[in-house]
């Protein structure tokens, strides 16, 4: 069955790729063949980019005769060759047997005589070396370059009010050369005057000011006014900003920005449904600009049959210095598991800083109380301090459909209980996920992957609390299993004589191992499905392990909103239990599985 499973997975994931030929109308296009007498570089260059230039071809859907499209194609080689350089190309082509082949003869290839830029004296002496030197061939990307090496320089060591640089290449056919010349638009130098803020009406203005990072007396430079526009809308408190340069005043200007604020508040309802554990309800409220510096509070419930929690976070945004974030959160909570039935209440705070663009860090302190009733009847109460400390390395597009990039997380949570139950421990677990997509293909297919593990050591498994134990199985596990479903579980002796001993419900273990595979398809803009395969199981003993996984596999639907998908899964396990395993599991939810 894993086999079979594995197949249908490559063939959902690969098969597009054969399908993608197919495809109206450049299927229908004739092969060709660039053959260019000895320069095998400038033949595969031509080839290539040919057929990148008939994939966005709109003007090809007109053309039914192999001789129309040579002759349209026959154009677009002799632009290539151009901008490497050849002006005296030539180009023919022939059509046979519905095949085109297309005989270049490149000529002389044109070299740069002269090259001078035209700029003010005092601003040309730091100018470094550009893309292109004397003696180079005429390249149009490199010419290209070459500008935006001018831009940048000036960028960054100019205060022009604007920067305007142009190119001209003047082609001297006698000599197969050319001369090359950039010239910057004369433009005043100045400084910033005054920083105005408007359409500001609940935002505290000096905070804002403080995103802007622009202050009167620095040198003008139009990269910044880009940049402050831009930290402006990340402060999530903005839907759009412009800004505005006044005319120069004795070598100075001011700057406006205009806001346009958005709504602050908002509620968030929602729905969801899992075979193990019924139908679930949330809702939400939250606050994204409490004291007026982009602080966030945000409070939401859940409730289905086996759980009921109350949550609120605040987040304070730059805490201390910019790159730091602060978060403080308290939660009510009741679960009445299959394991275990627990009352708890959490009160924490979390400090996360940004080490680099893809990398954060974060410390922090957590105090639980809980009572927890296990099989039998036990109940214990617990009082645990924690110390969670945290390592995240994050490139995905997006949190929650991601496409491309990967993840990979580290958490290390020491507890101590400060009761009587004397349950010190440290749990820790690593998360890697990983995501790649062929968006040139039919259905633009996404393969994504999720690594798991987790231990937990300093304690035996009966002193660690039933709720911070490890179990396996659900939607965000392996599906195809009920809700920690998997697991070691404790052998109950018979009661009466004849019968059979029995399994107790799962009891969680110290150690977590699991694996997912998905191969996910977009067959519109709003609809896409998935095939899936999870793998994974907990453990008695603190050796996570990927050798005796019990696995799940399944089917899906995705309907993309401008939010989040809305996903539809049924899987069934591959390594049914009699008696614990039901034959199928349903779940419903908001947001890719992992």
């Amino acid at each position: 069955m894993r086999v079979l499973i594995g197949i249908l997975l490559a063939a959902v994931l690969f098969g597009p790729m054969q399908a993608a030929r197919a495809i109206p109308f450049f299927d229908q296009l004739p092969d060709f063949r660039v053959r260019v007498a000895g320069d095998r570089d400038l033949e595969e260059w031509l080839g290539d980019q040919l057929k990148d230039l008939r994939k966005g071809s709109s003007v090809l859907e007109n053309y039914e005769d192999p001789r129309d499209v040579a002759r349209y194609e026959r154009g677009n080689l002799e632009k290539l060759l151009r901008s490497r350089g050849y002006y005296d190309s030539r180009v023919r082509e022939s059509v046979s047997d519905g095949k085109i082949v297309y005989r270049v003869e490149p000529g002389p290839r044109y070299l740069i005589k002269d090259i001078s830029v035209e700029m003010p004296p005092q601003l040309r002496r730091g100018l470094g070396a550009l893309p292109l030197q004397i003696g180079d061939p005429l390249n149009a990307e490199k010419v290209k370059e070459g500008v935006t090496v001018i831009e940048k320089y000036l960028n960054d060591n100019a205060c022009l009010l604007n920067v305007d640089v142009s190119y001209e290449a003047t082609v001297i056919h006698s000599e197969a050369a050319a001369r090359l010349v950039y010239r910057v638009a004369p433009s005043p130098e100045v400084v910033v005057g005054q920083v105005y803020i408007e359409g500001v009406t609940t935002i505290d203005g000096d905070y804002l000011r403080d995103k802007v990072g622009i202050t009167s007396g620095e040198c003008f430079k139009r990269s910044r006014l880009d940049a402050a526009q831009l930290r402006l809308l990340r402060t999530n408190l903005v839907a759009g900003v412009g800004s505005e340069v006044s005319e120069p005043y004795g070598g100075v200007v001011d700057i406006t920005f205009r806001i346009q604020e958005r709504k602050h508040r908002t509620v968030k309802l929602g729905v969801g449904y899992t075979s193990s554990e019924g139908a679930g309800v949330s809702a939400g409220w939250e606050h994204r600009n409490v004291f007026h510096r982009g602080e966030k509070i945000d409070i939401e419930s859940k409730a289905n049959p086996v759980q009921q929690s109350l949550k609120a976070r605040l987040l304070v945004p730059r805490f201390l210095r910019d790159d730091q974030d602060l978060t403080g959160k308290v939660e009510l909570s009741n679960e009445e598991r299959d394991a275990y039935q627990a009352e708890s209440f959490t009160v924490g705070a979390t400090i996360s800083r940004k080490l680099s663009e893809h990398r954060t860090a974060s410390v922090g302190s957590e105090l639980k109380f809980s009572d927890i009733e296990e099989e039998g009847g036990i109940t214990e109460n617990y009082q645990l301090l924690a110390f969670p400390l945290g390592l995240k390395w994050d490139t995905t597009d997006s949190p929650l459909d991601a496409r491309k990039g990967a993840t990979a997380a580290l958490e290390v949570k020491p507890y101590v209980d400060l009761g009587t139950s004397g349950s010190n421990f440290v749990k820790s677990l690593v998360v890697g996920t990983g995501y790649h997509t062929l968006a040139d293909t039919r259905w633009e297919p996404t393969l994504a992957l999720r690594l798991k593990a987790g231990v937990i050591s300093g304690a035996d498994n009966a002193d660690v609390p039933a709720d911070e134990r490890f179990y396996a199985g659900g939607g965000g596990s392996v599906r195809g299993y009920g809700y920690q479903a998997l697991g070691p579980r404790r052998v109950i002796e018979p009661e009466e004589p004849g019968e059979q001993p029995r399994l107790s419900d799962p009891i969680g273990g110290r150690a977590l191992s699991e694996i997912s595979l998905e191969g996910r398809l977009r067959f519109t803009e709003k609809w896409g499905g998935v095939i899936f395969v999870d793998g994974g199981n907990a453990y008695l003993d603190p050796e996570p392990r990927f050798d005796s996984l019990l696995w799940g596999a399944g089917i899906g639907v995705r309907y993309f909103t401008s939010f989040a998908p809305v996903r539809f899964d049924i899987a069934v396990p591959l390594d049914k239990r009699e008696g614990l395993d039901d034959d199928f599991q349903v779940y419903v939810s908001l947001g890719q599985a992992f």
